[in-house]
This record gives structure tokens, C-alpha cells and sequence, in this order.
């Protein structure tokens, strides 16, 4: 789509009509270095830069261009607040000799590059907890077992050793990401019941919720069916989303509330892309499997279609598209079929280019034979 402007205007045209104003009003001919020409063109920045900011502060109010904290305030309008960073968390086990102890704030380390403090006071041989100084993803490296040791020495500290690995630790949200969570939650803040009410409520809980989809599971009950994102913490994340669903301003009071991740439909797609003779699309074949994964596996409930990654392949330039051997849905064939509406699709394509094989469309015996 084309890039929208509010307020659209042309510096050198305010120029020529700050010319002819000054003419008309009995200026002489101005030249190049002339003070008064100097004049007039700090005045024409200054236009420029009025009309700049203001286009600039229209745009700031859209979902589209907003960025920053504009993209922020829009998200709070619609009652989807940015996600920020969160500290990963562990636990260690601490083993002191008589008379040592470590303050809550004391810092440890595994590596000397990643440190974590203490969340208590530990003055007895036991475990505790501890938090990362830096919040974002890369906390969660620390693994259990692994060994630490306190920034300021102590010799009352005879070992640190990780009990549970650090988790929960997060990125913040980057602003791509959240822009299509305000889209997702369409700014809902009435209650929910209806299905589409929580869809939106379970969208909006965090970005590594994929997709969801609310269903009847009896009377009085739903059922929440989510797609998290590979490496995620899927257990946090269902509870999180359980949390967003049940609140007393949220949940009708009949209903009783399930969250759980969708059911799992595994597919395997070995595809030999024919092309012809000179071509080299192998990327672009690559590309539209990526993308294709994404519409696929993303949705609970959607069906499996293969014909439309064949379809997108000939667009993309294929002359002849094969699924190979090794290519299935569920243990069967590979053909159009309905999926459970609480299941979602998730497998792997791999993409093949006859070229690769030393045959291509034209330059076959095999393709003549056939």
C-alpha cells in the first residue's frame, strides 16, 4: 500500500510562491547570496519544517505509521498494553561453611558476563532463588547443574550450584510484533463470551500466542485451544492466558473455563520443483514454502491444503510440481483434508529443484519419455 501523507506540500514550490509574493509586493531581484535571499530561504526551512512536523504528528496517531511510545498509547487505547522485558529466574542451591552468609542483592555468576542477585537473604545451607540483572531472553542460558560463584568473594561460600535452570526471561515486544497484537485484539475491552471475544483476549496475552480459537465443550464450558511459538515457554504461557480469560470483569459467570494447546496433526512434504532450462528459483520456491508453513500451522483449526502451496509454486515459476517420497498428512496421503477444529496442522516442506538433479523442463529424457 502507498505510503499515506496527511499533509502533503512541495519545498520548491513554497519557494517560487514566497518569490512571486516578494515581487509582487515591490522586491528587487534577488541573487544568490543576497541577505535577503538568505532571509527568505530560513523562512521557507522553517514552513518546511511546520508542515514536517505536523504531517509527522498526524501519522503518529494510526496503527499503521504510529512507532515508539505514540505506538504505545494507541496499544493502551485499545486495551492491549506493549509486553516489556522480564528477568529470568533460577534457583541455586547455596553450601556455607559456619558463619557465611549472602545478602538479598548479592550478585553470582556462571560465565563472568552474566550476573544474577539473590531475591533473599541465604544464611543457611539450602536453596534460593535468584534473578537475572539484564531482563530479555538471553537469561535463559543459565542450565541446571551449572556451577557459581559470588562477585565479592566470601569464604563462608563453599558452592553455588544451579538446582533449576532460569526461565521466564523475555524480550521486550519489538514493535512489529505488537502493532499486529493491537490488530489481533481489535481493541476490545467489553467482556468476553462470544468466541471471538476470547480469541481477541487470548491473542493479546502475549506474542508467542500464534493462534487460538474459543469452542463449546458442553454447557457452561470452553475450551481455549492455542498455538504457541516453537521454544516458548508453553506451560507459562497457557497459564497466563487461563489467567487473562477468567478475571470477574471478564468471565460470564456461567461459564467454566479451559486453556489448552491445540492437538498436533503431523505433515511431511518432500516437493521436487521442475523449472525451466536457465532458471535458478530455488529461493523463491524456499520462500513461498516459508510463508505457506506460516498459513498453515498457524491457525487452529484450518484445513490442510496442499494444493495451495502447489498453486503459489507455479505462480512462482515452477512448470511441474511433485510431492515425493516421504510426503504425508497424518500418516496417509497427501491431499485436501478437514482438520478437528480444536487441531492445528504442523510439519515440515522441503524444497527440491529438478536442476539440482542435472535435468530440467526441455532438456529432459525423462520429460521426453513421459
Amino acid at each position: 500500500m502507498d505510503d499515506v501523507r496527511y499533509l502533503t506540500y512541495d519545498p520548491e514550490q513554497i519557494w517560487l510562491d514566497m518569490i512571486a509574493a516578494y515581487v509582487t509586493a515591490g522586491g528587487d531581484v534577488l541573487y544568490p547570496g543576497d541577505e535577503k535571499e538568505i532571509h527568505l530561504r530560513g523562512v521557507q526551512a522553517v514552513l518546511v519544517q511546520a508542515f514536517a512536523a505536523i504531517d509527522h504528528a498526524l501519522r503518529m496517531r494510526t496503527l499503521r505509521y504510529a512507532t515508539g511510545e505514540y505506538l504505545e498509547i494507541i496499544g493502551e487505547d485499545a486495551f492491549c498494553p506493549k509486553i516489556k522485558a522480564a528477568p529470568a529466574e533460577a534457583e541455586i542451591e547455596v553450601t556455607f561453611n559456619a558463619g557465611g552468609r549472602l545478602d538479598a542483592g548479592a550478585k553470582v555468576t556462571a560465565d563472568g558476563a552474566m550476573y544474577y542477585s539473590l531475591a533473599a537473604d541465604a544464611t543457611k545451607s539450602g536453596r534460593t532463588r535468584i534473578i537475572c540483572d539484564e531482563p530479555g531472553a538471553a537469561g535463559n542460558g543459565l542450565e541446571e547443574g551449572a556451577q557459581m560463584r559470588p562477585v565479592r568473594q566470601d569464604a563462608g561460600v563453599q558452592s553455588i550450584t544451579v538446582t533449576k535452570g532460569a526461565a521466564g526471561g523475555r524480550n521486550e515486544e519489538d514493535e512489529e510484533q505488537y502493532r499486529e497484537r493491537i490488530y489481533a485484539t481489535g481493541g476490545v475491552s467489553n467482556t468476553t463470551g462470544p468466541s471471538y471475544q476470547y480469541e481477541r483476549v487470548a491473542m493479546g496475552v502475549s506474542p508467542d500466542i500464534l493462534g487460538s480459537r474459543a469452542l463449546n465443550i458442553g454447557a457452561g464450558r470452553v475450551g481455549v485451544y492455542v498455538i504457541t511459538r516453537d521454544g516458548a515457554d508453553a506451560a507459562a504461557l497457557l497459564v497466563a492466558v487461563h489467567d487473562a480469560l477468567t478475571p470477574r470483569h471478564e468471565r460470564p459467570l456461567s461459564d467454566h473455563v479451559t486453556v489448552l494447546e491445540a492437538d498436533v496433526i503431523p505433515y511431511t512434504l518432500n516437493v521436487l520443483c521442475e523449472e525451466m532450462v536457465g532458471d535458478n528459483l530455488k529461493e523463491s520456491f524456499e520462500a513461498v514454502a516459508a510463508e505457506h508453513t506460516a498459513w498453515q500451522d498457524n491457525t487452529v483449526g484450518r484445513v490442510f491444503n496442499p494444493d495451495r502451496l502447489m498453486a503459489k509454486l507455479y505462480q512462482a515459476g515452477a512448470v511441474r510440481v511433485i510431492w515425493e517420497d516421504g510426503s504425508e498428512f497424518n500418516g496417509g496421503a497427501v491431499d485436501y483434508a478437514l482438520t478437528p477444529p480444536h487441531a492445528r496442522c504442523k510439519g515440515v516442506i522441503t524444497i527440491r529443484t529438478a536442476e539440482a538433479m542435472g535435468w530440467v523442463y526441455g532438456a529432459s529424457a525423462k520429460l521426453q519419455e513421459e
